[in-house]
């Protein structure tokens, strides 16, 4: 890394994508109806949103997507919002590679903008679904990443994608996001992470994900939502 791009001191972008709130969490739709889900991803964003905003050397957050309802609560709370570029109608959408193609285009173009207007910024692409994150997990991820070059910070079933860093401006944030995402980002160069950051790496897509976040704790608007519905006990979705 080049002495130019630390001749300040270091300052962070984070992206976070959602896609349509109508095709998100579909996992979760033998627990929770619709609508249930759609305020659940709103709240488990809030919360995201709430946490990295927070961090020191956290400098902006934009939101990544076509949703009008998720671009607005992203905007009550400070947030930018990058339009998705070519958002994909289900219509249109012949299956779920791709809805992530389309969400990594996306990505990838809302990088460049941030950097075109961010001399130097670190990116980062991380997940919108992290109610149990904590603000000293996400900045000792950083600091780790700060090290050099793009990095990946695994998820709790060691299979996704928490977070991707590009903490170098010559290097592109390549994000390849999807269904087995580690793997493809750790093949495309990115070195992994090592740190017991358990809310970074527990991403909520199923109801296993939301017991396991629940046991970490999670965020207040995360809570308040589950509280609404009567699903606050990490035993609610039952392991068989």
């Amino acid at each position: 890394m080049s002495t130019a791009t630390r001749s300040v001191a270091p300052r962070a972008h984070v992206l976070v994508a959602v896609k349509e709130l109508h095709a998100a969490k579909t996992r979760l739709s033998g627990v929770f109806d619709t609508d249930d889900r759609t305020g659940l991803v709103l709240s488990m964003l809030r919360d995201t949103l709430a946490v990295v905003s927070d961090v020191a050397t956290v400098v902006g957050v934009t939101v990544v997507t076509p949703d009008p309802a998720v671009a607005r609560l992203a905007r009550s709370v400070g947030a930018h919002v990058y339009a998705d570029p070519a958002p994909v109608s289900t219509e249109d959408r012949p299956d779920e590679a791709g809805t992530e193609h389309g969400l990594n285009a996306a990505l990838s173009a809302a990088a460049e903008h941030v950097r075109s207007n961010e001399r130097g910024v670190d990116v980062v692409a991380l997940q919108a679904d992290l109610p149990s994150l904590r603000g000293g997990e996400f900045g000792e991820a950083l600091a780790a990443a700060r090290t050099g070059g793009r990095s990946v910070v695994v998820d709790h079933h060691g299979t996704g994608t928490a977070a991707l860093f590009s903490c170098d401006p010559e290097i592109p944030l390549d994000p390849r996001f999807g269904p087995g995402s580690a793997k493809r980002h750790l093949e495309s160069g990115a070195r992994p992470l090592d740190g017991h950051w358990p809310g970074l790496r527990t991403d909520v897509d199923t109801a296993d994900d939301l017991d396991a976040a629940q046991a970490l704790g999670v965020g207040p608007a995360t809570r308040a939502a589950l509280d609404a519905l009567e699903h606050t006990a990490p035993s609610r979705c039952g392991n068989e």
